[in-house]
């Protein structure tokens, strides 16, 4: 049997809660501050989510920041 590929993720598994409450402060459009590890705070609203990245509007003019999961430390609600 071959080994997994590690550049695969696994998918999205809305059946844990974090995963959940991460949906719920995206429907609620929630501000949200995201602490990435060797980087700046990141604080913005959760537009969505998926097995890679969250992504984050900072500002409403503005893209999107894709932040790579696997280097979050922390995540916080503002609201």
């Amino acid at each position: 049997m071959a080994d997994p590929n590690p550049m695969e993720t696994a998918p999205l598994d809305p059946s844990l809660p974090g995963v959940r409450l991460l949906q719920s402060w995206i429907r609620e459009q929630l501000a949200i501050s995201v602490d990435v590890i060797g980087s700046e705070r990141i604080e913005g609203r959760l537009i969505w989510q998926d097995p890679e990245f969250l992504a984050v509007e900072r500002s409403p003019a503005t893209r999107p920041t894709l932040i790579s999961r696997r280097q979050i430390s922390v995540i916080r609600a503002l609201g």
